[in-house]
């Protein structure tokens, strides 16, 4: 036998040894798969968060119904009395309710994006939040790799502990924090298990 030879059958030897000794450490390496996407969506926090912020922007959704109602009340009058305004007051009252029109586009757009713009500043407060406490449960539960469930082709459902994270979230969801705004939340929610 030539050192070549020897040398070919020692590798082969050694490659199998480590696919062996390596598929051995990954099966016994506690991994699991999470939706982060439904423990976003199903988590008593987002939802706290997203109802503050409807909140903040209340008083700026009632300032622009209060004025469409105004305006309509103008166009009211400009069709019903149109007949009996003299030119310049009817065209003075075209002009102020297409001014009026713009201005309220103009506000209910900006309104819109500040919404957005808001919505994505606690959405991604949300998700750095999320990933923290899906940590905390990892380590808690000893898990070697968990895994989003978007990056697995195909996960078996043994390997998906959505739902225990999901429990473990809610069981220690922290108090509700107002939006930006300042304000507080209407009201406290009822502690975990009690009505």
């Amino acid at each position: 036998m030539s050192i070549a030879t020897v040398s070919k059958k020692f590798v082969w030897v050694v490659a199998v040894l480590s696919l062996g000794l390596a598929s051995n450490a990954f099966a016994e390496a506690k991994v699991a798969v999470v939706d982060f996407n439904r423990l976003l969506n199903e988590w008593t926090v987002t939802k706290n968060t997203m109802t503050t912020l409807q909140n903040e922007f209340i008083p700026r959704k009632r300032d622009l119904e209060a004025k469409e109602k105004d305006l309509q009340t103008k166009a009211d009058r400009l069709q019903r009395d149109s007949a009996v305004m003299s030119e310049t007051e009817r065209n003075g009252l075209q002009k102020e309710l297409a001014k009026g029109q713009r201005d309220l586009k103009s506000q209910a757009d900006t309104m819109s994006e500040d919404f957005e713009a808001r919505r994505n500043e606690e959405g991604a407060k949300l998700q750095g939040q999320l990933v923290g406490e899906v940590q905390n449960y990892a380590k808690t539960n000893a898990y070697d790799i968990v895994l989003s469930s978007n990056v697995a082709v195909y996960v078996k459902d043994t390997f998906d502990i959505t739902a225990q994270v999901l429990t473990y979230l809610q069981a220690h969801a922290p108090e509700a924090k107002p939006a930006a705004s300042g304000k507080a939340p209407d009201a406290k929610p009822a502690p975990a298990g009690k009505k």
